[in-house]
């Protein structure tokens, strides 16, 4: 059984419409490219805090001094 796992970090978290909307396409689409059956997909989608990806380096450059 195929599974998908997606990352998400934003400002607000994905609506439950997002999602059932991204979970359809990923799932019309495995079925159209590999042939996966109906329902059987499994989608797993993680919310990330800011601090937890690489926006914490951008951060880190903001509070900085600069140096030349």
């Amino acid at each position: 059984m195929p599974m998908l796992e997606v990352f998400y970090s934003g400002d607000q978290p994905p609506s439950r419409e997002q999602k059932r909307a991204f979970a359809a396409a990923a799932s019309d689409i495995f079925q159209r490219v590999i042939g996966t059956p109906p329902g059987r997909l499994q989608l797993v989608v993680r919310v990330l805090d800011r601090e937890d990806t690489l926006a914490v380096l951008a951060d880190d450059e903001e509070t900085r001094p600069d140096q030349e």
